[in-house]
């Protein structure tokens, strides 16, 4: 605030675009719309067009910027006639849709072809008009040249002479105009705007992601409370046989269980709207996106269609699943009721017959063994209540590993340059000289920076069915580099497929380079054909040479002689990659150093980038917190429920090694074994399991610029096994206590 600046044209021509130097430099503000003078910067605001936040995770990947949007008043233009470049439309009725749904896009897209409709004749009345300004200037001379002629004597050899230059004079101003480029419109609307394209892939992700966990979530919730009300019918068969004696109808008795199972489940339900429909959208939007978009707000919008379907499928399942229970009892004599239930017979293993290993296990070991196959649901649940828990831990920090892995993949493996330093183009020269006399730096490769849409050119279903499906208007801005012909990338920019395979640029044949992010998200494979656009909207259409693994960030790599070829401009370098001389402090310190120079519009160090990229990288964080929190909850109320309803169901059992001379530790261990046993097999299943879930979960996250690729270090895998079985362990103490409050003579005495 409080700084001057001052501006001069710049040399790439495009509209509205100025170099922009501190005041007191050398450039030059003599001419053009910018004449004025000195310019004060008043205020710092949000362009729309690009809300990425400067210190979010999207910034250190989307790669360094070469145009930044600066605002003046109109009356601070030397010239305000002059022609407006560009009009930004409000269409009628559209502020009212959903900025995403189909209502509006329809709108734009109606206006966009009446907008088109007039386009033809309007950019030939825009280019006759400005050719016949540049002619009336240009003959405004010739003419008054031809007047001296004309009142000349005729006859006069000199006379003759003049005419001749003056017709061919005439004919080279024409030639001159006619050669002027033509008006072009471009127009776009705000699908074409990068941030606006990527807060909706940002909003469809969490969708994606906010439907995938209800849903596993809602199983197992379904699965316990099953249990858990089932539990709760068998525990009162007692009760409800003494209530059949007692005179009570069978509606009157089923109501009871009824009432309970709704109950819970709306007070349940109510708690779980209120922290599902405010809390976590507000941890995953409110803190995620404007972690990485500059928002002015960011509404919450709650649907109550969702909030009361999932409190009445629960009231539909619970309370079905207690009628279904009750029902089963209520058929039964009161006499057969208030007996306790005759315990499951057990019947010989698979085990027993296999004795070389039967033979060998203790006593305490064949008893476990036979309980785990008396009762095979139970077993098989907690293996997947383990199993589930274990899975969701290992993704939780596969997730964490690839995220914190990535920068760090990224500066090793694909783009070990230290520094990228962007200048306009006409200041790069000296920039360039500079660095080659500069004693920190190792060396240099200077290079054409600048940003490209990419669409897919469409083709025939059988070409494209090979590379995947894409949408029509399926487009991303990637970031454009052009390497100098005779140049290697070698050491700067290590061009290589996702398999490892070398990439070698090809200088002179037409076809570019794209990396992994881009070709997914536009379905393309080598030997597609792809559509570039520049920025001012010059488009042609190459042919993808190879994709590139890369992972922050979406780059295009061709050749300078492709570049000329394809656009028909020069190649104009405003770049440089940079190796330093020195730790990563040191190369910190060199970038610093170097954004202090007026030349510079942008100065990156990868080392920065790195260090600050897991502060800045809040989603996974958040997503691991959340997983690895529902994955123990999962886990302990799957396991003690299951474990509460083990001792319960076999109290007698209990009892009765208890009174046989069982020790209390014995006595635990009877049970506990037997949990702990299911436990390592589900951890041993969950583990790939969490692998697998990592990769479908990885497939989900659509992150603008990144290539997530899953990296499960071993510390993911023992973190999450260990954890899993710190929770059985905890579980275990908790029923133990249950264990030694069994009455021997109360479970031991007859029921009659």
């Amino acid at each position: 605030m409080g700084d001057t600046l001052t501006f001069k044209p710049d040399d790439s021509g495009a509209a509205g675009s100025v170099a922009v130097s501190a005041a007191g430099s050398a450039a030059d503000d003599s001419e053009g719309a910018f004449a004025r003078g000195k310019y004060t910067i008043v205020g710092t605001v949000i362009d729309p067009n690009d809300i990425v936040n400067p210190t979010g995770s999207l910034a250190l990947v989307s790669g360094s910027k070469t145009v930044y949007s600066m605002f003046v008043a109109e009356n601070s233009l030397s010239n305000s006639d002059a022609p407006y470049t560009s009009v930004v439309l409000t269409v009628s009725d559209a502020k009212a849709q959903n900025t995403y749904d189909a209502g509006y896009l329809n709108a734009v897209d109606a206006t966009v072809t009446n907008i088109e409709a007039i386009q033809a004749e309007r950019e030939q009345a825009r280019t006759d008009t400005v050719h016949q300004a540049a002619l009336d200037k240009a003959t405004a001379s010739i003419n008054a040249q031809k007047a001296k002629v004309d009142a000349l004597p005729d006859g006069l050899p000199a006379k003759a002479a003049a005419e001749q230059k003056i017709t061919e004079a005439q004919a080279k101003a024409k030639a001159t105009v006619d050669a002027m480029p033509k008006a072009k419109w471009i127009i776009r609307d705000r699908s074409a705007v990068t941030s606006y394209e990527d807060v909706k892939t940002q909003t469809e992700m969490i969708a994606r992601l906010g439907t995938m966990f209800p849903v596993l979530f809602l199983v197992i919730a379904l699965l316990v409370s099953l249990t858990a009300i089932t539990r709760m019918v068998e525990e009162d068969r007692g009760l409800i046989g003494t209530y059949k004696a007692l005179g009570y109808t069978r509606h009157e008795i089923m109501l009871k269980y009824v009432v309970y199972a709704a109950a819970a489940c709306l007070f349940g339900g109510l708690i779980g709207d209120v922290l599902g429909l405010i809390g976590l959208p507000f941890a995953f939007t409110r803190k995620i996106i404007t972690n990485m978009y500059v928002l002015p707000n960011y509404p919450l919008l709650v649907d109550w269609r969702l909030a009361l379907g999932g409190v009445l499928l629960f009231v539909i399942i619970i309370t079905g699943a207690a009628m279904v229970a009750c029902t089963g009892s209520l058929r039964l004599e009161p006499a057969t009721l208030m007996r306790p239930k005759a315990p499951k017979a057990g019947k010989t293993i698979v085990l027993q017959r296999i004795g070389f290993i039967w033979n060998h296990l203790s006593f305490l070991g064949k008893v476990t063994a036979r309980n785990l196959f008396r009762y095979k649901s139970r077993a098989l649940m907690v293996i997947i209540g383990v199993l589930g828990c274990t899975a969701l831990m290992t993704a939780g920090f596969g997730m964490g590993s690839s995220a914190l892995t990535l920068m760090p993949r990224q500066h090793s493996e694909i783009a070990p340059y230290d520094v990228m330093a962007v200048t306009s183009a006409a200041d790069h020269s000296k920039a360039q000289s500079v660095l080659d006399k500069d004693s920190d730096v190792e060396s240099t490769l200077p290079l054409q920076l600048g940003s490209v849409t990419l669409a897919p050119v469409q083709e025939s279903e059988s070409e494209s069915a090979g590379a995947g499906a894409a949408t029509d208007d399926a487009k991303l801005t990637a970031q454009l580099m052009v390497i100098p012909d005779g140049k290697s990338t070698d050491g700067y920019i290590n061009l290589q497929t996702p398999d490892g395979s070398p990439i070698e640029l090809k200088f002179a044949d037409g076809d570019v380079i794209v990396t992994a992010n881009a070709a997914r998200k536009l379905a393309l494979a080598a030997g597609s054909s792809v559509n570039l656009t520049d920025q001012m909207a010059n488009t042609a259409d190459a042919t993808v040479h190879e994709v590139a693994q890369y992972y922050t960030g979406n780059l295009v790599v061709m050749s300078q002689s492709t570049y000329e070829q394809m656009f028909d401009a020069d190649f104009a370098p405003n770049a440089d990659l940079i190796n330093v001389k020195g730790d990563a402090d040191a190369q910190i310190a060199f970038a610093d150093d170097l954004a202090e120079h007026s030349e510079y519009v942008a100065v990156t160090s990868s080392a920065e980038q790195e260090r600050d990229f897991s502060k800045s990288f809040q989603l996974f964080f958040v997503m691991i917190g959340f997983i690895v929190v529902m994955a123990a909850v999962l886990a302990v109320v799957v396991l003690y429920t299951l474990a509460s309803t083990n001792i319960s169901e076999r109290e007698r059992e209990l009892a009765t090694i208890k009174v046989l001379g069982f020790r209390r530790g014995e006595v635990h261990g009877y049970v506990n074994k037997e949990m702990l046993l299911l436990s390592a097999i589900g951890i041993v299943l969950g583990m790939p399991c969490g692998r697998g879930l990592l990769g479908f979960l990885v497939s989900q996250l659509d992150l603008p610029g990144m290539n997530i690729v899953p990296n499960v270090l071993w510390f993911c895998y023992a973190g999450a096994a260990a954890l899993a079985f710190a929770f059985t362990l905890l579980v275990s103490l908790a029923t133990n206590r249950s264990l030694d409050r069994i009455d021997m003579v109360g479970a031991l005495k007859s029921p009659e």
